[in-house]
This record gives structure tokens, sequence and C-alpha cells, in this order.
């Protein structure tokens, strides 16, 4: 008897740890990845120089990509422009469709002057300095003054590239709460605790102080606890100072008659005291003020990708519409993961998002892992019937990928299979020994296609 193949969209760690339960549980998986390599945020997401991390989850994934039971199809984009869209992914007799490409869509604010030169989203310089093509392929002209929206972990790694490896003259975290609503952690400020402005942060925490003792906050614990490692070395030497400010809430992108970013202006903010859940609420009180800078980088999550195809859903803004009714039915505070379509009243059987896909920016691996082993396991229930409509007749996943390479090829996409992926750690690693790094990636889309298709070799000054 054949076996039930499903296809899965995005090679993220939400993916990967699905197609490993799928797998285990006897299905094919074949994976279909816009990126060359696999991992997602887990590769291009991660600081740089965490090496032992990102190799941990590479060894882990490779572990689950070699099974024989996935097939891997990577620079292949699926959605409606793609070059696949998701119906024909579903008319090739697959028994689901898992969508679980992260969120790749980008999450701005709407603000005036938001558009321009000097103005980024943390996700693209994010990808850009791991050298994820094609945004490792484009200019981000950084200039010397550069304020950082949002005060969590991505927040940190921006404020750790530009502080270790921009040098840039300041960066400034600004924050809509205060100190003690902070949503790094300890490690990641660790990092850049170096840098610190600590007269700077001490006169910050002045300013702020009546606005927290009005909520039962203690300024004086907050500056303590920020405070604590600025004695911890930096990755790399540096000039740069950093600062924060606190109750500040962007309204807009100050620009000079050329164009050139001059300022966040921000609306001051004020804490609210806080709800029985220990919720502390926030209100504006309408006056502005500019932090001068010279470029911005906005650090406040991503968004899922609309171009997929997927219904939006009508209650819960940047999501994906999946369907109301619990499953099991016994437990109401479990999430969903089949799609619904709220055009046509119904679930869209046989149709899964998982990870980020399911819930933007939530969590880190393994919080995208968590729910996709909760995902899966409403995926399994439905491929074992369990749903009043069930998957066709089953097709294994080596008859699944011959299909959609023959397509792909009859469309003139290079697709890269996971020997190929292989090789190209090995040039890679090669490559890295050669200039005695600890690691080193290509970083162009065409150079490395070229590579693997033997009709190129990238030698030690090209990338």
């Amino acid at each position: 008897m054949s076996r039930a193949t499903v296809a899965m969209i995005g090679a993220g760690p939400a993916s990967l740890y699905g197609t490993e339960v799928l797998a285990s549980e006897g299905f094919d998986v074949v994976i279909l990845n816009r990126d060359i390599k696999p991992g997602g945020l887990a590769e291009f997401g991660i600081y740089p120089t965490k090496y032992k991390m990102k190799r941990g989850l590479r060894t882990y994934f490779d572990k689950i990509l070699s099974d024989p039971a996935v097939s891997y199809l990577g620079n292949v984009s699926v959605g409606l422009e793609g070059d696949l869209s998701l119906e024909e992914v579903r008319d090739l007799g697959v028994s689901a469709v898992v969508v679980a490409v992260g969120a790749q869509g980008t999450n701005w604010l709407g603000l005036p002057g938001e558009t321009g030169p000097g103005v980024y989203h943390a996700k693209d310089l994010v990808y850009h300095y791991n050298g994820l093509p094609p945004y490792s392929e484009e200019e981000f002209p950084i200039g010397n003054r550069v304020v950082v929206v949002g005060l969590g972990n991505v927040c940190l790694d921006i404020v750790h590239w530009l502080v270790c490896e921009k040098q840039v003259e300041s960066v400034t975290a600004v924050a809509r709460r205060g100190p003690a609503e902070r949503k790094f952690t300890r490690k990641e400020y660790k990092l850049v605790s170096g840098a610190l402005d600590q007269e700077g942060l001490r006169r910050e925490l002045g300013a702020v102080a009546p606005v927290m003792e009005s909520v039962g906050q203690d300024p004086e614990r907050e500056l303590e606890n920020l405070l604590k490692f600025v004695d911890v070395p930096l990755e790399k030497e540096s000039p740069t100072k950093f600062s924060m400010r606190f109750l500040r809430s962007p309204v807009g992108v100050a620009r000079d008659d050329d164009g050139r970013v001059t300022g966040l202006i921000t609306e001051v903010t004020e804490l609210m005291p806080p709800t029985e859940e220990g919720w502390v609420g926030l209100r504006r009180t309408g006056r502005q003020e500019v932090v001068a800078c010279d470029t911005v980088v906005f650090a406040i999550g991503d968004s899922i990708e609309p171009s997929l195809g997927l219904p939006l859903s009508e209650e819960r803004a940047n999501q994906f519409a999946t369907v109301r009714e619990p499953w099991p039915e016994e437990d109401s505070e479990r999430p969903r993961y089949m799609v619904y379509d709220p055009a046509a009243g119904a679930p869209m059987w046989g149709t899964f998002v998982v990870g980020w896909a399911r819930q933007a920016s939530d969590g880190l691996v393994g919080k995208a892992r968590a729910d996709a082993v909760q995902g899966c396991e409403e995926i399994l229930a439905y491929l074992r019937g369990e749903f009043p409509e069930g998957p066709g007749a089953p097709r294994e996943g080596a008859e699944v990928a011959r299909e959609v390479r023959a397509l792909l090829q009859e469309r003139g996409v290079r697709f890269v299979e996971y020997d190929e992926v292989v090789r190209l750690k090995e040039m890679e690693e090669e490559e890295a020994q050669k200039r005695g790094l600890e690691e080193f990636r290509y970083s162009r889309r065409q150079a490395i296609l070229e590579c693997l298709s033997g009709t190129r070799v990238v030698d030690s000054g090209e990338e």
C-alpha cells in the first residue's frame, strides 16, 4: 500500500520539527523551500557568531532531512506569484499541505516619513548580515546615529551588529513602555551592555522615575538591573555608545528637504496602573519629542505573508484564518491549525498552518518546535480520517517529488535538492578553513547555483 505524502511549505524550525513527527508516523514529506538552504530563522535569524547554537541545530536538522521519507526542494517559492501556487501543490494529490513558512511579511506602522532611504525593518538587516540572498546582495547604508524602535531580543541583535560590526557613533533603543516592561533576555543584554552610556541611562531613569513610581515600580532597582553587566567585555572593542529611551511611542520619521532622516518623532507616553492580571497599560500624553538620528530601524516583529494565497482572519489581526471550533471538543483553549475559508464558510480540508505562519513572531526555536509538534496532532488526526472530510488516495513522496521536479523544470526553475545542500555546506567549510575563519557562507544566489551546477568556481575573493 502506498504511503501518504504531506507537502511542507517552508524549511524553518516549525517545518523541520513537524516533518520529523510526520515521518516518524509513517508519512512521506516533500519540503518546498523559498531559500536554497533549509533552517529558516534558525539558520538566518540567530546572530552569526552564535556558532555552537547554529551547529547544534544544523546537525539535528540534517538528521531529519536525510531521512529517506523526506524530499527537499529548495529555491522554490510558493504563493500567488511564486514558482508554484498552493492550489498547484494541492493538485499534486498530496494528503495534506502544511504551511510553515514563518512570518515572511514585514510589519510596518504606516507612519509619515517611514518609507524611503535610511529607514529599515530589523528582519531585512538580520537576513542581510546573516548572508541570506537576496537580502545579502542588497545595500543597506547605515548612518552614524541610529535609532532602533523596540526593546526585545531582535532589537538587541541589531544593537549587537551596530556596535560590534558597523561601530556606529551611537545607537538608541526607543521603547513605548518603561524599563520594567523590557522584553529582552539577560543573555542577549550581556552581549551589548559593555557599550552602555551609563550616565545617559541614569539620566533617563531619573526622568521616567515619577511615572514608574506612580504605578508602583522601583526605578532604582530597574537601574541596578540595567547596569548589572556593564563590565562584561564586548565581542569586539567598539567606540559606539548604546542608549535607551523609554515611554516614547513613534509617530513619524523626520526628514530634511533632501529626504534624509533627521530624527524619530515620538509621542511621550505614561504608564497606567496594572490590571488584576498584572498588565501595565499605556496612555498617550499628546506631547511630542524628536529623537535625533540619521537612520531608523523598526524591530517591532514580523507579519504573515498575504501573497501565499491563504484567507486572512476576520477576528485576529496579522493571522491566517483557522477553524474556530475547538479540537478536541473538550479543549477550547487549544489553538486550531486547519485553515478556514470565511468566503466559503467551511474549513480548507487538508490545509494547515504551524509555527509563525499560524501566529507571527511568537517565541523562538523552542516555541516553534512546540507549536509544530502540537499542530501535528491535529494533522495526524486528519490524515487518519478523524474529521468529517478526510484525505484522498495516498501517493508516495517519491512520486510527488518527481512530478514537482518535472513541473519546475518545465518552468525553468532551478531547484536545489538536499544532496546539493550538503555539497554547498562542504564547500563553505573548505572556504572557511582556507580563510582561517570560524565560519564562511556564500551569499549570492546566482553564484551558489552556478557553483552547484558546476558551471562556475567561486574563488576566495568573490564573496
